[in-house]
């Protein structure tokens, strides 16, 4: 890192985020499909680990409730390494799938789950696929009622499957209570893309770095996320249409190398320390998503 880099460094912080998921759990197939399926995560899962070991950094780990079922002993050496543990749903399903009393009994079980193998209170959020969009709002109404303290699923970013117009990125006061720390954005030209997942495989390291340091020199709180999934380059291939299929399968083979670069560039940590130094300094705005935003 440069001397400039090294100075910027101390006017941001970021979030280090994982969507704890089996490979088939990101392809949209249905739960009837899952059985029979080679259970990969470990591969994923510890090359993540121990990255973050090697570098003393602590994330927040956003896992499924079928996953600690299926992995309990992965979870619990998440939890036991010291990073924090949120809930990423108990099925992978899109919310605004869901009615809202299936993912209320969904996200209790889930909660449940996580918070006895764990030993610890879950506090923060994670929908599949960013899926709480203006059709799914009525979902933060019942994480606050359930406990949650934050959500983390309302992107900035709008694509065929998430995004709400007009949000731009950042930590908020929900009119729920919740607290929400959106992904974070970069923009290149005229175009948009998110700090994380797809984007980083696709597009150039350059494009995350360079957006890391905008962030910073505005003094601006940052979130990235990525999938073990994303790191384990030989799991099967899933016929499905082909934006799917691009983004779930392109360039994983450079995942992890890319991993390593980010990691040389800047430090992280987890989510909800961002959050609570964000209310100390009373650096939260609310956010009303009951107007219209894209004005």
């Amino acid at each position: 890192m440069s001397s400039s880099d090294s100075a910027l460094e101390t006017k941001a912080r970021r979030a280090f985020t994982v969507d704890v998921e089996d490979w088939y759990h990101g392809i949209e197939l249905p739960q009837s499909s899952w059985i029979g399926k080679d259970n990969r995560l470990d591969r994923g899962l510890d090359k993540i680990l121990e990255l973050l070991e090697k570098l003393n950094i602590k994330a927040t780990f956003f896992v499924m409730g079928a996953v600690a079922l299926s992995n309990p002993k992965s979870v619990k050496k998440i939890a036991r390494l010291g990073h924090e543990i949120g809930s990423h749903t108990m099925y992978h399903e899109k919310i605004y799938d869901l009615t809202p009393q299936i993912f209320l009994e969904q996200e209790k079980q889930c909660k449940k789950i996580l918070e006895d193998l764990t030993e610890s209170t879950v506090i923060g959020f994670r929908a599949p696929y960013f899926s709480i969009t203006s059709k799914s709002l009525w979902a933060l109404e019942i994480l606050k009622g359930l406990g949650y303290e934050y959500d983390s699923s309302i992107s900035p970013v709008q694509t065929w499957r998430y995004g709400i117009p007009g949000v731009k990125p950042g930590i908020y006061q929900l009119e729920s209570g919740l607290i929400e720390f959106t992904p974070s954005i970069g923009n290149f030209r005229s175009h948009t893309y998110g700090l994380g997942g797809a984007y980083f495989r696709l597009y150039p390291y350059q494009l995350t770095k360079s957006a890391f340091l905008r962030l910073q020199v505005k003094g601006n709180p940052a979130m990235f996320y990525i999938h073990p999934w994303e790191l384990d380059y030989g799991h099967p291939f899933i016929k499905m249409e082909a934006r799917a299929f691009i983004t779930h399968y392109s360039n994983l083979k450079k995942t992890s190398r890319k991993l390593e670069r980010l990691f040389s560039d800047f430090s992280f940590e987890t989510a909800s320390q961002i959050i609570e130094s964000a209310k100390f300094n009373k650096n939260i705005s609310k956010l009303d998503l009951s107007k219209d935003i894209e004005t």
